[in-house]
């Protein structure tokens, strides 16, 4: 687990969007990424392991060249730019314990593509996305959180149609089928999906842009996997001006979700709602876990259940960093897991980010990273 978390870490390290410097200050330049371990129910908020990772680098000197003001020209061009090397998004595991990953491929006009990875070292990686297909979504102009797998269904978004599509990884016949209405174009989309296996269906965020394109209809809807024909998604959660983060318990009975209006950023002020579901799947009662209270400014994110059915998320009440945080459901209060003068999360620009995992070989630990004082 922890050669894993290394991984991901340092994949993160590399790939965080930081100010071009000059070669003056480049050389000087160090990432530094940190990795807290924190127990899950601990009074005295205490350090289980604290691991950080820095890597610098020197560029060479090269001798100038001096010429006139547009006249130079420069080896770097948009080619080497976007071909230099592929991008890696999400990651995700099947039911098997394989690994897979979103790659963009510069070569292939940007297309991007799920990848499964070899069981061993001696065996090589194959794409699972065909050749027609492109694993992208553009909800709410940025996306992300355009696929997710259980077990061996994998459900993603293509960029082409903006349909949702099913395709199975362990099957020969692995053609992808669309779980989503063909409504002429990509004028609906939909990102950061979950599985309600109990109900054998995809819940997630859908933007619909068929009546405006300046002013879209975003909502939480359910989607059948199991229904021979395409049928139209069921909504779950409206009214508001967007939504993420919607996240079911290990039950099924329970779903969160992030919800925040015009003309507030989700870092600005948000709330965390959790709706109760029927036997039918539709939600029946809901309860503001945080953000509703007007004497409390706050931007709650990254709701995520246990494994035991504890609700834990990330919020900025009171403090202003964003610190995690635990919800005590038999008298619907908010409990600081963690205090301290840093950031447990990232502005929500995508969906599907990540900040945080439940380890579930130690079931009173967290992982999680932190950001402080810039580094």
């Amino acid at each position: 687990m922890l050669m894993a978390l290394s991984a991901v870490a340092a994949a993160v390290t590399t790939t965080s969007r930081r100010p071009i410097l000059s070669p003056s200050y480049a050389s000087n330049l160090t990432t530094t990424f940190t990795l807290l371990f924190i127990r899950k129910h601990s009074p005295h908020h205490s350090r289980k392991l604290l691991t950080t990772m820095a890597a610098s680098s020197t560029p060479p000197l090269e001798q100038k060249i001096t010429a006139p003001y547009g006249s130079w020209s420069s080896p770097i061009t948009s080619d080497v730019v976007s071909g230099a090397s592929k991008g890696l998004g999400g990651t995700a595991v099947d039911s098997h314990g394989r690994l897979f990953w979103l790659e963009s491929r510069p070569t292939e006009s940007g297309r991007l593509v799920i990848v499964k990875g070899g069981n061993n070292e001696n065996e090589e990686s194959i794409d699972v996305t065909p050749k027609e297909f492109s694993v992208r979504t553009v909800a709410q102009e940025y996306g992300g959180g355009a696929f997710s797998i259980s077990g061996d269904t994998l459900v993603f978004s293509n960029y082409k149609d903006q349909r949702l599509y099913k395709q199975s990884l362990d099957s020969k016949d692995s053609t992808p089928v669309p779980l989503t209405p063909d409504y002429g174009g990509p004028q609906v989309s939909y990102a950061d999906g979950v599985y309600d296996t109990s109900l054998s269906r995809f819940i997630t965020v859908r933007e619909d842009r068929r009546e405006s394109s300046l002013d879209s209809v975003t909502s939480i809807v359910s989607i059948q996997l199991n229904d021979k024909s395409v049928q139209e998604p069921k909504v779950l959660v409206s009214g508001n001006d967007f939504y993420a983060f919607p996240r079911l318990d290990p039950a099924g009975k329970r779903l969160a979700w992030i919800e925040w209006s015009h003309p507030n950023m989700p870092w600005d002020k948000s709330e965390l709602w959790v709706g109760y579901i029927s036997d039918t799947g539709d939600i029946y009662k809901r309860v503001c876990i945080a953000g509703g209270d007007p004497a409390i400014i706050e931007s709650p994110t990254e709701p995520k259940w246990s494994d035991e059915g504890e609700l834990f998320f990330v919020t900025d009440r009171k403090s202003g960093y964003w610190n995690l945080h635990r919800w005590v459901e038999s008298d619907n209060t908010v409990s600081p897991l963690y205090s301290l003068e840093a950031e447990f999360a990232k502005p929500l620009w995508v969906f599907g980010t990540n900040s945080y995992e439940i380890l579930k070989e130690h079931k009173n630990l967290i992982a999680c990273n932190y950001r402080q004082k810039g580094r």
